[in-house]
């Protein structure tokens, strides 16, 4: 005899389906009174105790812990699992990674917890309450936590990668303790007098993109096919700024043969510049540059007029590709030398070579090796000119003598 439930095709497929909602359910509900930062601090207490350090293991917290920052508009609750951070539950020895206190580091005093909390140096999601979300390891977060492992995708320590947050705030420093790639950056800028063609808040040249919020630039905005390895904005910095023309083409930038610690800590600089306001308790002085670095906001000198046809499309090259901006034709050195009386004092191919590849021609003119000293270490850029756009520059050199007159 058949059974009832055997008569009734869906019994079982309807039993299987309640079953495995009623899983579902006691899943959801576990998770949803199991929180990960509870049974994190559940497994301290469970290792205090098991350490016999029974007093410790009771003052761990059982409720969501968080640093408030009114004046950063933060709530970081890092604590709720790093609930040791401060070394106030316990200070035993070997303790598991997640329960060790912060290192007591040298700028820790001028930098407490209460007042600039966890995310602001460290990165990550404050107000998230998973590890995934905390870390910022989720869609749409651009502002991950910076750990060894992501630091190592570029070459970096940790250490190394934290310094473009720590100059959020000290990006007028003159020199900052522990910031050593940040330093030797700002070092590279004023030697090579990068506001020259940078502006640089409210200051610096017009021949090339204001830094002053060079780290908001949006990675979109951006050419990664020239760019191996992460297509991050990070990684378009360092390679850019070892080889300029390879990532942007036709970029006047100069190569100035950086080596990799030095673009790495160029890149670093560069991500630190973003638009963060910081209330001024949390800004220390203004950097005092010397005088002779400071940057300059100029006039840019207008081309005196051609008088042929072929000079006048040589004029038009030379205000197209901001010549202006750096040489004059008559009246002294601006940025680079004065062009008055250049084609008298230079051969056709001798200016032909250098409009084609000025870094070339002082690479293998002894002569020149020591040239770029008197022009604060710069070297002309290479403005990828075509064979007409160089005969008609030099056709406009032509019709001015040394007095910069026709």
């Amino acid at each position: 005899m058949r059974s009832s439930f055997s008569r009734n095709w869906d019994f079982w497929p309807l039993l299987l389906a309640s079953i495995a909602v009623l899983l579902l359910v006691v899943t959801v509900a576990w998770r949803e009174y199991t929180p990960e930062w509870q049974r994190q601090t559940g497994a301290f207490r469970t290792y205090l105790k098991g350490r016999g350090a029974y007093d410790a293991a009771a003052a761990v917290p059982d409720s969501v812990q968080q640093i408030w920052v009114p004046a950063l508009s933060r709530v970081d609750r890092c604590i709720s699992c790093h609930v040791n951070y401060d070394a106030s539950i316990s200070t035993l020895p070997d303790l598991p990674p997640l329960y060790r206190p912060h290192p007591d580091l040298p700028y820790m005093a001028k930098h407490p917890f209460p007042t600039f909390a966890c995310t602001v140096c460290h990165g990550g999601q404050g107000f998230a309450l998973d590890e995934t979300g905390a870390h910022g390891l989720v869609e749409h977060w651009d502002d991950p936590l910076l750990t060894t492992a992501l630091a190592a995708n570029y070459g970096l320590t940790r250490a190394q990668l934290m310094e473009s947050k720590c100059n959020t705030c000290h990006r007028h420093d003159d020199s900052t303790a522990g910031m050593d790639m940040i330093n030797m950056a700002r070092e590279i800028v004023d030697k090579k007098h990068c506001t020259s063609c940078h502006g640089l808040e409210g200051g610096g040249g017009l021949a090339a993109s204001d830094l002053t919020y060079d780290g908001d630039l949006n990675p979109e905005m951006l050419d990664f096919s020239a760019v191996e390895g992460p297509k991050t904005t990070l990684k378009w910095e360092i390679q850019h700024f070892k080889s300029p023309q390879q990532v942007v083409k036709g970029s006047g930038m100069p190569n100035y043969r950086l080596n990799d610690e030095q673009a790495r800590g160029l890149a670093l600089l560069m991500m630190s510049w973003q638009r963060i306001s910081f209330p001024p308790q949390y800004v220390p002085a203004a950097r005092r540059r010397p005088p002779a670095v400071l940057p300059i906001v100029r006039e840019v000198p207008y081309p005196p007029p051609a008088n042929t046809d072929l000079g006048q499309r040589g004029r038009f090259v030379f205000m197209n590709r901001g010549c202006n901006t750096c040489h004059r034709i008559g009246g002294g050195k601006l940025i680079g030398p004065d062009l008055a009386g250049v084609a008298q004092r230079r051969s056709d191919p001798w200016l032909t070579a250098w409009l084609k590849d000025p870094a070339a021609v002082v690479a293998k003119t002894p002569d020149l090796q020591t040239w770029s000293h008197e022009f604060g270490d710069i070297i002309m850029p290479n403005q990828n000119l075509d064979d007409d756009g160089i005969k008609a520059l030099i056709a406009y050199m032509k019709e001015f003598n040394q007095a910069g007159t026709p």
